[in-house]
């Protein structure tokens, strides 16, 4: 159904339960990369009217190796909150959208994607606790304005206004309507090869942000406590800084990993002047229906430069104790923590080797069932974060780690 129609027929609604209503519409759009599109479309976004859309929110997420990509622009509703409940917050928040929402495409299509929720959650409840990542908050999440899904080679296009308790909604639906021109008139400028293309990339300038000596100090100190018992496992970091002479190219940061790392999930998420950038193989939790997917990556060795040297390293790394026992680490909190909610959760005590271009890693997938009760950010809360990137026990891990 077309987005005009809808919002007809979300008025009464808004008016007669004197609350906003989520109304959004998905139509086909002519098969083009995302990404590809999302840098068109902000080139060019102080000539066509784009700019405040842009300025509202952006986001990209990609799997090269599993053909699937979203890319975000604008925001018809922002979530944020703070704190242990930031979770529990946003989800109540969205569900309650989700709950009143017209949803519609204009092919009949019941495979058509529909509206999603993109953005992110800081490392701490309470974050960000450091400069850099002062546009950052504990949780900030859109609803984009206008919403590219490409999967297998199809993409859709979907629009979203906000009906208020007056009936009216915070966009007019001809202005809307423009957005959907503008991305057929970017896809064709992408098309005829018009789109920027990326200059040769500098080196960028790299230095520590922590001495060497601090540093050091640090892991010493986590090494004492492990044997003292505080806790068994800590994930320390280091800050590096990369300085260049000139702005970097976030899109051509994003192409650059995409082709570097097919088969990790690649994203881009836009603040103001900062941009949340990166390439990981480890995605925390999927949930397909009622169905749970989880994976246990921990225990990583380098790639070999010969096939020979490589296959020793691997072996190396099946046979150590000490990554098999960080590897039982984070696959026994997955599995424990996914019992609380789930029926049938399987994870095998063996792990396999996951092979990417730069590393190998120990995996066990784990899954299960969710129960009724539960939903997606029920478990984004409970296992984040796992002992892959915080520690284990949790409480003792963490406290070290801030």
């Amino acid at each position: 159904m077309p987005l005009d129609a809808l919002v007809a027929s979300a008025r009464a609604r808004a008016m007669a339960e004197k609350r906003p209503v989520l109304v959004s519409s998905t139509e086909r759009v002519a098969a083009l990369d995302p990404l590809l599109l999302l840098e068109t479309l902000v080139r060019d976004s102080k000539f066509n009217g784009l700019a405040e859309h842009v300025a509202a929110g952006m986001m990209y997420w990609g799997c090269p190796s599993d053909d699937f990509a979203l890319a975000g622009i604008g925001a018809v509703a922002t979530l944020t909150a703070t704190g242990t409940e930031r979770f529990a917050s946003i989800d109540r928040e969205w569900a309650a959208l989700l709950d009143r929402a017209l949803i519609g495409d204009e092919d009949g299509n019941i495979h058509a994607p529909g509206p999603v929720l993109m953005g992110g959650f800081a490392f701490e409840n309470d974050g960000p606790h450091t400069q850099p990542w002062r546009n950052f908050p504990g949780a900030h999440l859109i609803v984009p304005r206008l919403q590219l899904t490409s999967v297998a080679g199809q993409v859709w296009a979907t629009t979203s206004v906000i009906v208020g308790p007056d009936g009216e909604p915070d966009m007019d639906v001809d202005a809307v309507s423009d957005l959907l021109r503008h991305v057929r008139e970017s896809n064709t400028s992408a098309s005829n090869g018009s789109a920027k293309t990326d200059h040769a990339p500098e080196m960028p300038e790299f230095s520590d942000c922590l001495p060497a000596s601090q540093w050091r100090d640090l892991v010493s100190k986590a090494v004492d406590d492990i044997r003292a018992g505080v806790f068994h496992k800590v994930v320390l970091a280091r800050a590096v800084q990369a300085s260049a002479s000139r702005d970097m190219n976030v899109f051509s940061l994003l192409r650059h990993l995409r082709a570097a790392h097919r088969s990790s999930f690649v994203f881009g998420y836009w603040r103001g002047d900062s941009a949340f950038v990166g390439a990981s193989p480890e995605r925390l939790v999927r949930l397909d229906g009622r169905d749970v997917r989880a994976s246990s990556l921990a225990g990583t060795a380098r790639r070999g430069a010969t096939p020979a040297e490589d296959a020793e390293l691997a072996a190396l790394l099946m046979a150590s104790g000490k990554d098999q026992a960080e590897h039982a680490a984070v696959r026994d909190s997955l599995r424990s923590r996914l019992e609380e909610v789930c029926d049938d959760v399987i994870a095998h005590d063996t792990p396999a080797l996951l092979t990417l271009p730069h590393v190998h890693h120990l995996h066990t997938a784990v899954s299960g069932k969710l129960r009724s009760d539960y939903s997606l950010l029920d478990l984004v809360g409970r296992l984040h974060p796992t002992p892959a990137v915080g520690g284990t026990p949790r409480k003792e891990a963490l406290e070290f780690i801030r």
